[in-house]
């Protein structure tokens, strides 16, 4: 049986990483800042039959995050699949206004958590021999700059590159490490994004439509897999074509 971590999982694409490997046959272990909602979350994964540990968990913690792979390793022994979803997007501002203390809270979690964490879990993978899958949810946002996001936009390019190294570094322990960068998704975090493009009439992309978070974890489900068993190191968008889109006449 594998076991798969992922972050963030107590909503929005990691509540739907979360029970789409339940239905995959992982076994899971669960972190999020809500104990609340990462009980709920996970009383659904056990109602689709998957053993599945919560533990409450601030990844700018790091602390925390040694909690946590202890208890997973405690638990079960092994982590097969980290998922590094947990995310923050702090509220828009041009860059003369940014503070250092947001600028550092956003790096805390979008970059060292899942930096971090990916290095403790490497060394449970090395540990069990089997090697393992790491993947860290970067975003469309890192590969083109936005007015008010240099924070969010900054810290996920450099996950971004951060994911190649380790694919590059770590694919002779048997891991593979991958991005997948969401484009505007359905999700409480990007709610205010959507409302205002909506407010304003601005097509979301090619599509023009939102994501679903489901959508993105039928895409995690495929990667993490023995199917995707050759691709590492690659940041796979998932977008509705917005990014093929950015700068093109009559695009959008």
């Amino acid at each position: 049986m594998t076991v798969a971590l992922v972050t963030g999982a107590g909503r929005g694409i990691g509540e739907a990483c979360a029970l789409r490997f339940a239905r995959d046959g992982h076994d899971l272990v669960l972190a999020a800042r809500s104990a609340p909602s990462l009980a709920q979350v996970a009383e659904k994964a056990r109602a689709l039959g998957a053993r599945t540990l919560a533990v409450p968990t601030d990844v700018s913690d790091l602390a925390a995050l040694d909690a946590l792979v202890s208890a997973a390793a405690t638990e079960f022994g092994r982590v097969d699949v980290l998922v590094n979803n947990a995310g923050m997007l702090p509220t828009a501002a041009r860059v003369e206004h940014v503070t250092a203390e947001v600028f550092r809270a956003a790096l805390d979690v979008n970059l060292i958590a899942p930096w971090y964490l990916a290095a403790r879990v490497r060394d449970v993978m090395v540990s069990t021999g089997d090697g393992g899958v790491v993947l860290n949810m970067t975003s469309t946002a890192a590969i083109y700059p936005s007015v008010g996001f240099a924070v969010y936009n900054s810290s996920k390019a450099a996950l971004s590159m951060l994911t190649r190294t380790m694919a590059l570094e770590w694919a002779r322990d048997g891991i593979r490490v991958i991005g997948v960068a969401p484009g505007k998704v359905d999700t409480e975090m990007v709610a205010p994004i959507l409302e205002y493009s909506a407010k304003r009439g601005v097509r979301l992309n090619p599509m023009n439509r939102s994501g679903q978070p489901e959508e993105v974890a039928e895409l995690v489900s495929f990667l993490v897999s023995d199917r995707a068993a050759f691709i590492t190191g690659s940041i796979v968008t998932i977008d509705g074509g917005e990014v093929v889109s950015t700068g093109a006449d009559g695009a959008r």
